[in-house]
Formats: structure tokens, C-alpha cells, sequence
């Protein structure tokens, strides 16, 4: 191992010699790549609840469709990541009162945007005219800007696992390979999608006997009528307490943006996720008032207790085996509800609420973490929410109860200190028997908001034109019982960040995080007996990162990253990560990604993450640990503006294991190797 590290180094050093000569090329590519990274490096890929795909797909979609700033409107614009209410009314002003913008550098000069935010906006927008009016009747009202795309994804492992060496009683019916297709047509005004997918292992019988299927049909944005969807759809309203689908940024490097949202409201649904969506009919109207109603009928897939009894529809989607067939499409759930919200001279404000039943007795669990979670045949939930401007400050908050009273609140406020130096703090209180099985509010814990109090505070601060410092410190509690403990515990963690643009050509980013929060572990008395206690789990890392671009076609990047852990009642491991990148652009048509990557980690409590480039709307965050090497090679090619095709590559190999995985998905063998091809074609 030590050879190969001194050989990527020695590779490193030798292709920084010629970094004087480079010109850096404005690759919006990159941009997104690192906006995604930004928000998913340190999603741990087992929390389940967090909806990596959908948001993979919303930020790679509005990249592909960036928003006109010389045309949009103000929820159009809130879409974009960097734009919050205050931001986005003084693009409005300035383009209203001053002049159109005529380019995208120019949004620096509006108030409150500075270098940071326009790095954060500039793959997601762009500069036009306002847009050519047409009269309903004509056809191009309806086709102004349209395209046509269709996809076709394969993927496999190269390893046959346990599920495809048994008989079909016990195993995988299907073959090992994840098939994906697309077809989609989407203008200003209309979007029809049909989405098709097999995973591997599940069986597929033709044309028409994919796993998943799922299809909408949408108008959008004419004139009163904002949104009308039939077939499948997001919701994503307010904070997140009642309502919100498709993902958020969460803790991490964006100390400043994480903890508010933006709404999203009503959206077209075209992930291949098999759940966290609705199918029915969802609709918006008006403008600075508006009223969205919504109605979702569908079958969805629970583990069985008895009879009449499941638990809570999973998430999962995969139909493999004879058992995990029988539980799909086992339980009929139909919902019901709306929103309202008023565009004030000072802000925003909207209420949200729900109702939905189970044709079903869902069953919460006997565990003692279990105690507050939702039970029985139906539930409802209602928010008010809030996005107030007070001259240079932001208010933004949400207040929700769910059926069976349990509250949640949070709220929080972002202002400038000074001409450089911004602060957010945020304050959450989600009850332990608080049950919005649909929200997704900011804190610790992803998905469901509930049993979690803390406040987090977040301040950057542009130190001058080279060098951005920013940190946070978020303070948290859990009032009731957690998975794997018995007792009320409580933690705290902080992250701090120095981001240094070298040059047009270099940039450099240091970044020390930790996490101690309290964990029980098992301890064996004088007798023999096993007994319970509570102690604190340390949780440490640092991490370098160096990218350059070696001339117009080549960007490298090199990272290392040790991590420290320490549980309770063990000895403190360690881990490390060091990854040589590459990115080599020889033409218009050719892109190639790869990267070598060497970890070493004590054991899973130490492991380390990478997030990697995939396929257009796949989403890839690695959890390595133990010891070994992983390889990776993404190509990128379009022969035709009409097509594109990726093809990749992964290796994973380890040291010192010789079974991989556990169950039907074990592997024999110390090597881990997936293969995946995708075309897309747009008309």
C-alpha cells in the first residue's frame, strides 16, 4: 500500500509542475459535481430516509434548464441554490429598476450577492429576454423550447452474489443486472414522462413487465394556473414539517443556505425511487395568492404482522425473492390535502395540511424507540410557515402538529454582520410523539422530524477576495428513546472550513469536523452480569483538498482525509482516505473522470466516504472501510448534439477480506466490481 500511495503522489507532484501554464475552462459540469458533493459527502449511504436520487436528479435537472434571471419570478427563482427570498427580490429590483442583465457576472452587482453566492448560482441560471407571449391557440405557445429525451441505463455487478446461486424457492428470480428507461417530452408549458426500472435480481417479462412504472402528465406556468399534474408527484411546502419530498441540503460545507428552504411546491415526479412520491391529481392557482389542492390513491409495499396488519410502507422497492413479491403492493393508501400562501409586501406565508388512510392497522413496533411512532389506519397533519425580509434580515420558520397533538417548530434567522460576514442560527423543537410521516425538517436526524430539540448557528465570514472562512455549531437533544438506546441522550457537533482560491487555476480547502454525542454500551459486572451504560461516542476528521487544473483539458484533484473514532467502552480506531483524481477534457465531445482512491480503516466505525461522478441522475457516495484500493473510470461522449453516451467502470478491492456483503447479496471473494452504460437521446 505504501508503494501505490508514493506513486500517486509522485504522479501528483510531476503534473503540478506544469500548473503556471493552465487556464482554468468554466465547466458547469464541475460546478454542479461540486454542488452535489457539497451536499451529499457526508450522507451516510444506510440513512435510508434520505432521498439522495431525487435531489441528484433536481439539481442535475435545473442545471440542464437554468432558470432566466431576465424572466423569472420570484418562486422560480428561490429554486435555484443560493437564492432565498431576500436574494431573489433584489435580482427583481435590479433588473426592474436598473437595467436586464447581460451577464451572469453581473448578478454580482446586485445587493446581497457577493463572489461565494455567484459561484453557488452560476450552473443554474442564465441570461435571456423575457419570454415571447403566444395566445393559448397557437401550437407554439405549447412547444416554445421543447425537447424530447429518452434514456436507456444498464447496470450490473461483475460479482455473481449469493441470491443467483440458489434455487428459485430461496433466491433472486431475475437476472443480475439493473435495467432503466426514460422517455420524456417537456417545453415551457407542458412535461409527459413515462419511467420504467428492473432491479437487479427482479424478474422481468417483456415490455410491460417492469417492477416499476411510474408516468405524469403536467402544465406548467400558464398564467393563473401554476402547476396541474395528473400521475406522479413531489410536494415539497414551507420548512419541511408537514410536507417534503425529493431531498435538501443538510449540515455540511454550506453553513449558511442548510438550514432554510426554499418550497418547491408541486413538481412533476421522474426519479426511478420507488417511493417517497404520489400518484393522483395536484394542482396550484393563482399568483400572490395562491391554493393548491392535491389528491394521491396507490398501492404500496409493507412487511405483514397478520392479517390486517403491516407496518409502516418501506422505502426499499425491491422485488427479488418470493417473499419480498408477497409483500408488494400490499397496502392501499389514499391522501387528501392542500396549501394556501400569500406573497406579502414583507414575505411569505402559507399553510399546509393532510390527511391520509390506510386500508391497513399499521403496527409502529414493541422497541422502546419505537414507543411514539405512528400506529393505526389514518393520520393528518397541518403547518403554518413563514419567510419574512426585515431590511437585510431573513425570518424563516414553521409551526405543525400531527393528529394524535404532537408539535414541531423550528425557526430561524440569517443576516449580515458587516459587508463581509454573514450568521444564521436555527431553532428546533420536534416533539417525541410528533408524527409527520411526510416531513423532512433540518436537523441531525434525515427524514421524519421527531423526538429532536437543538439550535445550530452558522457564520462565514470572507476574509478578502482569496480566502472564505466558515463555521458552525449545531447543539442537539432527543428527549425520548433512539434506535440502539434506552434513554433520553444528547450530543453536539461542529465543522470549520478555510477555502482558499489560490488563483484562477488552484484552489485549496482545509476542513476539521466532530461529533460527540452520548451511546450506550454493554459492560459485564463482578457476577457475570451484563449491564447497560451511557457514554460519550467521539467522532473526528480533517480533511485536505487540492484541485488545480493542470491546462484547459486537464483538472486534477487530491484529497487525504483521517478520521477518529471512539465509542463508548472500546479503544479509539482510526482511518484514513487519500484519492488521486482526474478529469480529462481533450474536446467538446470526449470527457473522461477517474480516480484511484486508498483507505484503511480499524473497522466500520471508522470508515471514510468519497462521493463519485456517475451516470447523468445516478447518484454514488462509497462508505469504504477496512483496508484496500477502489479504481473508477467514467467516460462521457456525444457524437451528436441529438446523443450522449456514458459508460463506467468501478473496482473495489480489499486486503483483508475474502467475503463480501452478507446474506443473498454476499460475494465470495475480496473484490467488489460494477459496470454501467447509458444513452440519452434529445430531440
Amino acid at each position: 500500500m505504501t508503494n501505490r500511495l508514493l506513486i500517486i503522489l509522485l504522479c501528483t507532484c510531476s503534473l503540478a509542475g506544469s500548473i503556471a501554464h493552465a487556464q482554468q475552462p468554466d465547466t458547469t459540469r464541475s460546478e454542479v459535481s461540486d454542488d452535489l458533493e457539497r451536499a451529499l459527502e457526508n450522507f451516510d449511504p444506510e440513512e435510508s430516509d434520505f432521498n439522495t436520487e431525487q435531489f441528484t436528479q433536481f439539481l442535475q435537472d435545473l442545471a440542464a434548464n437554468p432558470v432566466n434571471v431576465n424572466a423569472a419570478q420570484i418562486d422560480e427563482l428561490m429554486q435555484v441554490p443560493g437564492i432565498n427570498l431576500k436574494t431573489g427580490r433584489a435580482i427583481l429590483g435590479y433588473r426592474r429598476n436598473v437595467k436586464p442583465f447581460e451577464s451572469i457576472s453581473e448578478l454580482e452587482e446586485v445587493p446581497g450577492i457577493g463572489r461565494v453566492t455567484l459561484e453557488r448560482v452560476r450552473p443554474y441560471v442564465t441570461i435571456g429576454s423575457s419570454e415571447l407571449r403566444y395566445l393559448y391557440t397557437d401550437p407554439k405557445y405549447w412547444t416554445s423550447d421543447g425537447e424530447f429525451e429518452a434514456f436507456t441505463r444498464y447496470q450490473r455487478s461483475l460479482q455473481e452474489e449469493e441470491g443467483f446461486t440458489r434455487p428459485d424457492s430461496s433466491g433472486f428470480l431475475g437476472r443480475p443486472f439493473k435495467y432503466y428507461q426514460r422517455l420524456r417530452y417537456r417545453s415551457n408549458h407542458i412535461s409527459a414522462n413515462i419511467t420504467q426500472e428492473k432491479d437487479a435480481g427482479e424478474p422481468l417479462e417483456g415490455p410491460t413487465g417492469f417492477d416499476y412504472n411510474s408516468w405524469h402528465f403536467a402544465l406548467t406556468d400558464n398564467g393563473k394556473l401554476q402547476q396541474f399534474i395528473v400521475g406522479d408527484y413531489n410536494l415539497s411546502f414551507g420548512q419541511g414539517l408537514v410536507m417534503w419530498n425529493g431531498g435538501a441540503f443538510g449540515k455540511g460545507r454550506d453553513v449558511i443556505g442548510s438550514s432554510a428552504k426554499n418550497e418547491r411546491g408541486i413538481k412533476p415526479y421522474t426519479s426511478a425511487m420507488e417511493a417517497n412520491y404520489f400518484r393522483g391529481v395536484a394542482a396550484t392557482v393563482g399568483d400572490k395568492f395562491q391554493f393548491t389542492g392535491f389528491y394521491s390513491a396507490q398501492s404500496r409495499s409493507a412487511s405483514r404482522v397478520n392479517k390486517d396488519t403491516t407496518r409502516f410502507p418501506s422505502d426499499g422497492g425491491m422485488h427479488r425473492t418470493l417473499n419480498e413479491i408477497a409483500k408488494k403492493d400490499n397496502v392501499n393508501q389514499a391522501m387528501y390535502g392542500g396549501r394556501i400562501r400569500a406573497r406579502l409586501p414583507f414575505g411569505l406565508i402559507g399553510a399546509s395540511g393532510y390527511y391520509t388512510s390506510f386500508d391497513q392497522h399499521i403496527y409502529a413496533g414493541s422497541a422502546l424507540y419505537q414507543k411514539y411512532d405512528f400506529r393505526g389506519s389514518n393520520t393528518s397533519a397541518l403547518g403554518i410557515d413563514y419567510n419574512f425580509l426585515v431590511g437585510t434580515t431573513l425570518l424563516y420558520g414553521e409551526v405543525a402538529r400531527t393528529q394524535n397533538g404532537g408539535y414541531g417548530l423550528v425557526a430561524g434567522v440569517e443576516s449580515p454582520l458587516g459587508n463581509d460576514t454573514e450568521l444564521v442560527l436555527t431553532y428546533r423543537n420536534y416533539q417525541k410523539d410528533f408524527q409527520s410521516v411526510y416531513g423532512s425538517g433540518f436537523g441531525e436526524s434525515s427524514g421524519e422530524p421527531q423526538n429532536e430539540q437543538g439550535i445550530y448557528m452558522g457564520l462565514r465570514h470572507e476574509l478578502n477576495s482569496k480566502i472564505l472562512l466558515s463555521a458552525y455549531f449545531d447543539q442537539y437533544r432527543f428527549p425520548a428513546p433512539r434506535f440502539g438506546t434506552h434513554q433520553p441522550t444528547q450530543g453536539y457537533d461542529w465543522l470549520g472550513l478555510v477555502e482558499v482560491d489560490l488563483d484562477s487555476k488552484m484552489e485549496f480547502y482545509l476542513q476539521a469536523r466532530s461529533e460527540i454525542e452520548d451511546s450506550e454500551y454493554d459492560v459485564t459486572d463482578s457476577y457475570g452480569r451484563t449491564q447497560r451504560k451511557l457514554g460519550k461516542a467521539a467522532r473526528s476528521s480533517l480533511r485536505a483538498q487540492f484541485q488545480y487544473w493542470v491546462n484547459p483539458q486537464i483538472r486534477m484533484r487530491t484529497r487525504g482525509e483521517i478520521v477518529r473514532s471512539a465509542q463508548p467502552g472500546a479503544s479509539a480506531e482510526q482511518g484514513f482516505l487519500f484519492y488521486q483524481d482526474l478529469r480529462y477534457e481533450p474536446n467538446s465531445k470526449w470527457t473522461f473522470d477517474t480516480r484511484i482512491t486508498v483507505f484503511h480503516t480499524d473497522s466500520y466505525d471508522s470508515r471514510v466516504y468519497q462521493f463519485e461522478n456517475d451516470l447523468l441522475y445516478v447518484f454514488s457516495n462509497s462508505v469504504l472501510y477496512d483496508q484496500g484500493q477502489r479504481l473508477y473510470i467514467l467516460a462521457n461522449f456525444e457524437p451528436w448534439e441529438f446523443m450522449e453516451i456514458w459508460a463506467k467502470f468501478g473496482i473495489t478491492i480489499f486486503e483483508n477480506r475474502q467475503v463480501l456483503g452478507s446474506g443473498l447479496s454476499q460475494i465470495e471473494g475480496n473484490k467488489r466490481s460494477d459496470l454501467g452504460l447509458q444513452v440519452r437521446f434529445v430531440f
